[in-house]
């Protein structure tokens, strides 16, 4: 029926009667208990699904040649077109599933497959002194020079790059193991007071090709330590060409003044050399500035040496003592004087990391305007595995 048929007035008035009948039912429902269609709605229903934890897999990390060698590949699921030599160590900053992309000794990149090399995930570094606990604690080690970059000779022939690795060899041994050090006279023996490190990386390691002779570009050396998530990297060489004689030992720690610490790690290691090498009489060379030193572009400002420029990490370059001097060199041909070195390298280390004294003769950084001599990476080869 049309209401409108009914006159002008009277839709208004059935529209009024229709909204109160329905206000009275529905409060007369409310008092009844009766339920009205919306009422009955409580609103959507929802499922509880299961919580899913996502695992993040670290992205970086140490990837170590094997025993028997590695196929290393131009991409994953792509063909493999060098067979590398077992014991190298190879950082990677990514991976792609379990693809890992790794940098050579000769500073390229390539993939290996993670279930083909034993994979070491990237260190989170804790804080520095007395709380920090040495049984966790990532220390790259980097044995200067190698193969047909052989650093300094002496004048009897002695090689830098084979004195080099020895000494550093002997600081993983003394890392790896738990001792008691007298700290008045330095003595170290084995004991428990400072625990074995929890890791120790050789860049150069004597398990690798030509037992640890062989090139490593400088671009993989302090990849290593960023994949590795150093506490510490220090880079063990011996110097050449001194300016002038000296009353003591001219020992030269270089530190990276982009990496903060590193002037404290540098101070405490000289430190500890000038200890180690007193108890050893020799005619000293030296340059015209010794102890804790930063070398710096003149150009950019930035750390001199390539190595100290790349750090993330506290990072120095140690130079021992002057190998081109035969009184030196003759010292560096010795055990004795090896051990001392390894041993002020290791005490060294072992307080920049467990307390919060800063050591000697940290000088400022300095402009350098001549040629540090470094080899060329131009023809590095990667050793094949036999």
């Amino acid at each position: 029926m049309n209401l409108q048929i009914l006159g002008r007035g009277r839709p208004i008035v059935v529209a009024l009667v229709v909204a109160a009948a329905i206000a009275m039912f529905a409060i007369a429902a409310s008092l009844l208990g009766v339920r009205t269609a919306q009422a009955e709605y409580a609103g959507p229903t929802f499922t509880t699904a299961p919580v899913v934890t996502k695992v993040e897999v670290p992205q970086a990390g140490l990837a170590t040649v094997p025993v028997g060698g590695v196929d290393l590949w131009s991409g994953p699921d792509r063909d493999p077109y060098f067979r590398l030599h077992e014991g190298v160590v190879l950082p990677f900053l990514h991976r792609n599933g379990d693809w890992l992309l790794v940098t050579t000794m000769c500073n390229e990149t390539a993939w290996v497959d993670a279930a083909d090399v034993e994979v070491q995930l990237q260190n989170q570094p804790q804080d520095l002194g007395s709380s920090f606990d040495i049984s966790e604690a990532m220390i790259v080690l980097d044995p200067g020079h190698g193969d047909r970059d052989w650093g300094g000779v002496g004048p009897s022939g002695l090689s830098e790059k084979e004195v080099n690795l020895d000494i550093a060899v002997r600081v993983r041994d003394l890392m790896g193991t738990a001792h008691d050090v007298d700290w008045d006279s330095g003595a170290i023996s084995l004991g428990s007071e400072v625990a074995a490190f929890g890791s120790v990386v050789l860049t150069r390691d004597i398990v690798g090709p030509n037992d640890g002779d062989f090139e490593a570009g400088l671009g993989y050396r302090a990849t290593v330590g960023i994949a590795a998530g150093a506490d510490a990297f220090v880079s063990i060489h011996n110097n050449t060409v001194p300016r002038k004689a000296s009353d003591i030992p001219g020992s030269e720690v270089y530190y990276s003044t982009g990496a903060e610490g590193s002037d404290r790690l540098a101070g405490l290691i000289y430190e500890e050399l000038l200890r180690s090498f007193a108890e050893f009489d020799a005619d000293w060379r030296g340059g015209e500035l010794l102890g804790a030193r930063a070398r710096l572009d003149p150009e950019t400002d930035d750390d001199y040496y390539g190595l100290l420029r790349r750090a993330t990490m506290p990072a120095v370059i140690v130079e021992g003592v002057y190998i081109s001097e035969p009184d030196e060199e003759a010292l560096l041909a010795t055990e004795d004087f090896r051990e001392a070195y390894a041993e002020a390298v290791y005490r060294g280390v072992v307080r920049f990391l467990s307390t919060a004294e800063s050591g000697a003769d940290v000088n400022s950084p300095e402009y350098f305007h001549y040629d540090a001599g470094t080899v060329s990476g131009n023809g590095c080869g990667l050793a094949a595995q036999p």
